[in-house]
């Protein structure tokens, strides 16, 4: 049997006509009817506002997406262990690829002074002189009051045959250095160029007194002895000491294989040669004097060809390189390649009249007359304003073979002369 128990009675509830939330909602439709009516009264006002927090928001997207875009840092490369390599590289004397090793390594240490010096030195050893000028810049840059980087800057002038400019870096290093033995011997050899060698050859003296284990020292004087004393003797004596005291400096070896080469001691000359080229194959003076060596010692142009076909690969703005390929392809009776060469060589700038002599030959021997006297003409210039009186000759024979006219004009001219 279920009990039933009446619920308790509550009676009825009257609902509010308006709630609260209703009227909160209604006044807040209201408020902002208002603000909007506001906003488009006064939107002279309010645009600006309104347009700079649009931009924040943009702005503020844009950097986000920026941020997720750039890639993870990478870490600095230690240099130290490529600088070890370099460093053990040019103690062997393998200045090539120690110059490359320092090359790669340099924007670690934008501050030495001394991985710029050697860079420069060593595109100086492979003649590449505009370049170490540039890195020369650099040491200097690196430490404006560092006397090397001024003394390697006026040496790679020199040797860039722009003598005045490098005196002017040379005095410099001595200004910061009274004392520094090698800013000295570089300013003795730029008297030298300067047709001073009696200045540089007192300097130089006085150098060595205070300095007689500077191979710089020895090389300026061997250079005076040889080129102004002509005491070759003393020179090949003066280079030999430079390049015991430092046998890692190719150029030391370069220049008595050049002493030599001049004495046409060619077997000697290929001896030290082979040393350098040991070390670095690529240095572009070695392969020049190797390939004319073998030319001078053994009349075999086919070996000299390779030597200076390589020099040309290397670096194909040679121009000595590509005159001398062209003379052994001439030899070699390869006429057209060797009247290419010949022609490259006097687009590099080539002045010597020699080059203008073969270069018109070769079109001789090609049949093309009107190329021929193309540079016949501007070489015999060249041969009479720099008193080259066997070029002169040489051209003057050859050109009535394309102008039959030339002996006679030649004589009248000389005739009006007198």
């Amino acid at each position: 049997m279920q009990i039933r128990t009446p619920k308790k009675y509550r009676g009825v509830q009257r609902r509010s006509i308006i709630s609260c939330r209703r009227l909160a909602f209604y006044l807040l439709i209201i408020a902002l009817i208002a603000a909007g009516i506001g906003i488009l009264i006064n939107q002279e006002v309010f645009a600006p506002v309104v347009q700079e927090a649009l931009y924040d928001v943009i702005q503020q997207l844009e950097d986000r997406a920026a941020t997720m875009s750039v890639p993870e840092p990478t870490p600095t490369i230690d240099p130290r262990n490529q600088l070890v390599e370099a460093d053990n590289y040019w103690r062997q004397g393998a200045l090539g690829t120690a110059t490359e090793l320092y090359r790669e390594v340099a924007p670690s240490l934008p501050n030495s002074v001394e991985i710029f010096r050697r860079i420069a030195l060593g595109l100086i050893n492979s003649s590449r002189y505009d370049e170490a000028t540039r890195f020369a810049e650099r040491a200097i840059n690196a430490d404006p009051f560092s006397p090397d980087g001024w003394a390697i800057h006026a040496w790679a002038l020199d040797w860039d045959l722009r003598s005045k400019d490098a005196l002017a870096s040379a005095l410099h290093a001595l200004e910061l250095d009274p004392d520094h033995s090698q800013a000295q011997a570089y300013l003795a050899e730029i008297y030298l160029s300067l047709d001073q060698a009696e200045r540089g050859e007192a300097l130089v003296e006085a150098l060595l007194e205070d300095h007689p284990d500077s191979p710089e020292a020895y090389r300026a004087r061997g250079l005076i002895r040889q080129e102004y004393r002509y005491d070759y003797n003393g020179a090949r004596e003066d280079f030999q000491t430079a390049y015991s005291l430092a046998d890692n400096m190719n150029l030391f070896a370069v220049d008595i294989a050049i002493l030599e080469s001049n004495l046409r001691n060619y077997e000697i000359a290929l001896d030290f040669l082979n040393d350098v080229l040991e070390a670095n194959p690529r240095n572009e003076t070695a392969l020049l004097l190797t390939g004319k060596g073998h030319w001078g010692a053994y009349g075999n142009p086919a070996q000299a060809q390779r030597y200076l076909q390589d020099c040309v690969d290397f670096n194909p703005e040679n121009l000595n390189c590509q005159f001398w390929l062209g003379y052994m392809q001439n030899k070699l009776g390869s006429i057209e390649d060797a009247s290419l060469s010949f022609e490259k060589a006097i687009e590099l700038g080539s002045l010597n009249p020699q080059h203008y002599y073969w270069a018109g030959f070769s079109q001789i021997l090609l049949g093309n007359c009107s190329r021929a006297l193309a540079y016949l003409e501007p070489g015999l210039r060249l041969a009479v304003q720099g008193d080259y009186i066997q070029f002169a000759a040489d051209i003057e024979t050859v050109i009535p073979q394309c102008d039959p006219t030339f002996a006679g004009r030649a004589a009248a001219e000389a005739a009006g002369d007198a």
